[in-house]
């Protein structure tokens, strides 16, 4: 019976299987495994690598690309990304920077290295005449633009049709066996790929003694530059969620920062949570107007019916995305200013120097321990003086959520009690529906006024506004609930 499935005419566009090739050996005999064999012309390419004098992406693992065609791509050590031009900034005739600014901050990037690939292809085919397996012999030579000399690197790669047929096994033990056996006296060596050197920041200083309090805090604060340098091209790019993430990721840095004070030297860590702040507050200030925005429906259906039509929800709506981009485009310019370059330059300075504080060297289990006692009573006292107003419960969520922070950051270092992170995160997220609400409400009240076109306009905000008091007076019941468990 036929296979319901027939074999697609193409291959697969991942290999099935890469052999590196040290010199310029040939490709096995193929024409005994498959009914035909095709062998295609090579395709040349030349591709120009770009970076900064100092060789800051290199020095950070990513490589950025322009092909002949005039197309950017990016490869962050995973196989190379298409790049699209920057946000606000369309420039065919210069690199996208918003992918690398992070690692780039204000640097001229130039031309650094010419890349040709060259490329083989060869075609099996069965009995049917469709593709089984294809072989691609890939040459690359780099050098650098003022020079002749080239080193080079040589692989083959096996693609079939999904099947696992005979034909491709066929073709894979072929060429194990000719990647495998030892080189002719005839072959040429192929020298490696060379590798730009990265830029040379100063002398690393020496490490903190593992198991101390000061290399904990590193360790944490290491993790989080990882996260801070992958989220801030979604910032740029105005990517999905990416404004809670970045917001999510300076607080985590500015909590750690704060519970942990005297691992390292105060003056470096407080003057990088100030910059932090700076940049937290524009991010703040977007998020909301984004949260506003994403709630303007569910703002909505809390009315009564009818007291929100839908051409004065439309206007409405038009006027939260206004909001909302402009927000947006307010945090993508503080991310291109000097002040978050000096930001992210103080953060890689601590982590390259290490200055020590007054605790470096204590145990890190009896450190953590006695810094998340110290938050823990920092949140008691904050709820024993009462969260009767709207500040009042600010100021013990920021207490709760840095307490909650500190603890996710201690991983194993210390038996800490943390089955009480879910309580800390239903705090936070009761307190912050809360408060949202109450931000809601007041956006709404202020738009009323310059924002509105008419008086259905004015009626449709204030019915927005009352809706989204009444669901303040019921989150401050529960956050009330909720603390007194706590």
């Amino acid at each position: 019976m036929p296979s319901q499935h027939p074999a697609p005419d193409t291959a697969r566009t991942d290999p099935r299987r890469s052999w590196r090739i040290p010199d310029d050996r040939r490709l096995p005999a193929l024409e005994p495994l498959a009914s035909a064999v095709e062998r295609h012309e090579a395709v040349a390419l030349r591709e120009t690598l770009w970076d900064t004098e100092e060789r800051v992406l290199a020095g950070e693992g990513v490589t950025l690309t322009r092909a002949h065609d005039g197309s950017w791509s990016l490869d962050r050590g995973k196989g190379p990304e298409p790049l699209g031009p920057d946000l606000d900034f369309p420039d065919d005739e210069q690199p996208p920077r918003d992918a690398v600014e992070v690692f780039l901050r204000g640097r001229a990037v130039g031309t650094v290295r010419l890349r040709d690939t060259t490329t083989t292809l060869v075609t099996l085919r069965g009995k049917d005449g469709r593709v089984r397996a294809e072989i691609a012999d890939v040459r690359v030579d780099e050098g650098d633009p003022d020079t002749t000399v080239l080193r080079s690197a040589r692989w083959w790669a096996l693609s079939d049709d999904g099947r696992d047929g005979a034909t491709a096994r066929a073709a894979e033990r072929a060429l194990d066996d000719a990647a495998t056996e030892p080189p002719s006296t005839a072959a040429v060596a192929v020298p490696p790929t060379p590798v730009l050197a990265p830029e040379r920041r100063g002398n690393r200083a020496k490490r903190p003694r593992s198991g101390t309090a000061a290399a904990f805090v590193l360790r944490v604060l290491e993790s989080l530059r990882a996260d801070l340098v992958a989220v801030d091209p979604r910032v740029r790019a105005d990517g999905h969620e990416s404004m809670h993430d970045f917001r999510k990721v300076v607080r985590r840095l500015r909590s750690v920062l704060a519970a942990y004070r005297g691992a390292l030297d105060r003056d470096a860590t407080e003057a990088l949570r100030a910059a932090l702040a700076q940049v937290g507050r524009v991010a703040g200030a977007a998020r909301d107007a984004e949260v506003l925005h994403g709630g303007l429906f569910r703002s909505a259906a809390r009315a009564p019916d009818g007291f929100v039509d839908a051409p004065t929800l439309d206007r409405i709506g038009e006027r939260a995305a206004a909001l909302r981009s402009a927000a947006a485009a307010e945090l993508r310019q503080v991310l291109r200013s000097d002040d978050w370059f000096r930001a992210l330059d103080a953060l890689d300075q601590i982590l390259l120097r290490a200055p020590a504080g007054p605790h470096a060297q204590d145990d890190a289990a009896s450190f953590v321990a006695k810094r998340v006692d110290r938050e823990r009573a920092r949140v008691r006292r904050l709820i024993d003086g009462g969260s009767d107003d709207l500040d009042a419960l600010h100021e013990i969520r920021k207490a709760a959520r840095r307490l909650r922070y500190a603890l996710q950051a201690a991983g194993d270092v210390a038996d800490l009690g943390k089955r009480r992170l879910g309580r800390l995160r239903r705090v936070q997220e009761t307190l912050g529906e809360a408060l949202d609400a109450a931000h809601a409400a007041a956006a709404y009240r202020r738009l009323s006024g310059p924002a509105a076109r008419d008086g259905a306009d004015t009626f449709g905000y204030g019915a927005l506004a009352t809706a989204e008091h009444a669901v303040l007076e019921r989150g401050l019941r529960r956050s009330r609930k909720v603390l007194a468990r706590l």
